[in-house]
């Protein structure tokens, strides 16, 4: 099962990579790249992909993608320093010597895009600049744990999409409809008494108390108003 979720985290990694690459290199990373070349060779190695240089700065090694001749789709290694908060829209950058507690970092099993320390919940989000760092607002550490599918978490009182609480949710009354494919456990839909949501977004007009997926059909799920096809889509 992991090694399925796995590859499928890897091609969806993939189809994010191959659908953002292009000749503008963000500033930060161009800096990154620029550090590597010259002085990358003398940090000091800690966990993982993480490293300090001679000053004690924490950097995280990732790896930039650079589109090639062809369609084909180059990397490079570089060292980032930055981690990222989202409050109400606005990215606040922070430092990662900052941020992360190395000593009680770990990550999750394979399979994840999240990770923890003893103070905070982190998602990888990945560009074609490399995954950035996303501190996950409001995540407990001590109840966290991801979903089955790469993207979801859950803790104590709410549940999370790609590093961000699920705004509108009654966690309380949640209830999580799993893909009816057997060969995998990726997350169709979460829905409360009265909200049903796709990918963290509201899907309007669906009735929760009615809402299920179906299977044998040409719509993937339904409620007593509606049909609906891939993400939350209706059938007309």
């Amino acid at each position: 099962m992991i090694n399925q979720i796995s590859i499928k985290v890897v091609l969806a990694i993939l189809v994010i990579l191959l659908s953002s690459c292009n000749t503008d290199k963000n500033t930060e990373v161009e800096k990154s790249l620029t550090l590597q070349a010259k002085d990358s060779w003398k940090y000091k190695h800690l966990k993982g992909k993480f490293y300090t240089d001679k000053y004690g700065k924490l950097f995280e090694q990732k790896v930039y993608a650079i589109a090639g001749k062809e369609e084909t789709i180059n990397s490079q290694i570089y060292f980032d320093s930055l981690v990222y908060i989202n409050l109400d829209d606005t990215v606040i950058e922070k430092s990662l010597s900052e941020a992360i507690d190395i000593k009680t970092y770990a990550e999750f099993d394979e399979g994840t895009m999240y990770s923890k320390d003893i103070n905070n919940i982190y998602y990888s989000n990945a560009s074609s600049s490399g995954a950035f760092r996303l501190i996950v607002s409001g995540a407990n550490p001590k109840t966290f744990k991801p979903l089955s599918d790469y993207l979801y978490g859950i803790d104590s009182k709410n549940i999370f999409y790609r590093g961000k609480k699920i705004e509108g949710l009654n966690f309380e009354k949640h209830e999580i409809l799993y893909s009816l494919d057997t060969t995998d456990f990726f997350i169709d839909y979460i829905k409360d008494d009265k909200v049903v949501f796709y990918d963290g977004d509201t899907v309007k007009g669906a009735d929760a108390k009615t809402f299920k997926l179906v299977a044998g059909q040409k719509w993937r799920a339904e409620d007593k108003n509606y049909k609906y096809e891939c993400c939350g889509q209706r059938v007309e």
